[in-house]
Parts: C-alpha cells; sequence; structure tokens
C-alpha cells in the first residue's frame, strides 16, 4: 500500500510540475490551488490543535504529545504562514510578468 500511496504521490508531482512548467495560467491556476489548500488545512489543524488544549483532551500517547509542543506550535505555525505568503509572492509576480 505505501508503494502505492508513494507512487501515485510521484506521479502527481510529475504532473504538476509539467503543467506548470508547460503552461503558465496552469501554473498560476495550481499555485493557486495550493494557497488555498495551505489555507483550509492551516486553519482545520490551527483550529483543532487549539481546541485540543483548550479543552484540555490531549492522550497521552507519544503521537499525541506533540501538540503540547511549542516547537512544534511554533515551527508548524510559521511554516504554514511562510508556505502560503511564497505561494501569493509568486502568483503575483507571475501575474504582473503577463
Amino acid at each position: 500500500m505505501s508503494i502505492m500511496i508513494g507512487a501515485g504521490l510521484a506521479i502527481a508531482a510529475i504532473l504538476v510540475g509539467w503543467i506548470s512548467y508547460r503552461s503558465e495560467t496552469g501554473r498560476k491556476l495550481l499555485s493557486s490551488l495550493a494557497a488555498i489548500a495551505i489555507f483550509l488545512a492551516s486553519t482545520v489543524i490551527a483550529t483543532a490543535a487549539t481546541r485540543t488544549i483548550m479543552d484540555n483532551t490531549v492522550y497521552m500517547t507519544e503521537i499525541h504529545s506533540v501538540l503540547e509542543s511549542p516547537t512544534f506550535i511554533i515551527s508548524t505555525g510559521y511554516l504554514m504562514i511562510y508556505g502560503l505568503a511564497r505561494i501569493v509572492v509568486g502568483v503575483g509576480r507571475s501575474a504582473a510578468r503577463s
């Protein structure tokens, strides 16, 4: 199963890269979709993590202990903001060149 998922992800990444390389419109569209996806995922993750911490419902298995780690919270928050900003800047630059 892992091999099939990995192969599917690799094929999808190659397809996205090829479309982005071949078509300016395709690149803008895919970048815009990525920005929307990061925004939506970030909102869901942040809301769930905040609710879990506020309600004190973290089940302390090893994997769940990461939710209480300030390093995890700060670094993932920054990466979500940074990734979204980079995509938006990239779309803006390509629109300015057109």
